[in-house]
């Protein structure tokens, strides 16, 4: 039941913003990416500037939720329509049908999007773990060679080891 009456203004501007997240999410997936290879090459200043635009891209993501948000209560209200939770799909049933087409393929590719960037970031902070955890056990191993209790000598008599001061080792782990 669609109506005719159509606010078109705000409808071009919800297409504008929508196709506007669609490029931006295409962005932080390319940032992401990036950010893959820096892992890799250890490469920390890098990685610390591609952090940083992400976290840019995140922040305007964010603004463009808002405002999609409050794009469709506008549009909601002009249509006379009370929407629960101001989603494009509670919007749907009051547009023209080649609108609500526009919108539903906008819409899913930004849902593709999401889903590509949440599978990119999941397997790079595996990366980012397997890492962390093998640096934890390459100090544990040093550390432990550093710090044994027993020391054999050259006639095979063990005794006590006498810790060297000054090494520049945190033994603190």
């Amino acid at each position: 039941m669609a109506i005719t009456n159509q606010p078109h203004d705000l409808l071009a501007s919800l297409e504008d913003l929508l196709v506007q997240e669609f490029r931006t999410l295409q962005t932080l997936i390319s940032l992401t990416k990036e950010e893959r290879q820096y892992f890799a090459n250890s490469n920390t200043d890098t990685l610390m500037l591609l952090v940083e635009q992400k976290e840019t891209v995140l922040d305007q993501i964010g603004l463009m939720e808002e405002s999609r948000r409050m794009l469709t209560q506008d549009i909601a209200g002009k249509l006379g329509v009370a929407l629960k939770s101001s989603t494009l799909n509670e919007l749907y049933p009051f547009l023209e049908p080649a609108v609500v087409d526009r919108l539903k393929r906008l819409h899913d590719g930004i849902l593709a999007l999401v889903g590509q960037a949440r599978d990119l970031n999941f397997g790079n902070k595996a990366l980012v773990q397997a890492s962390l955890e093998w640096l934890e056990s390459a100090q544990a191993f040093l550390l432990g060679c550093c710090n044994q209790d027993i020391v054999y000598s050259a006639s095979g008599v063990t005794r006590a080891f006498q810790p060297a001061s000054g090494r520049g080792f945190d033994q603190r782990v």
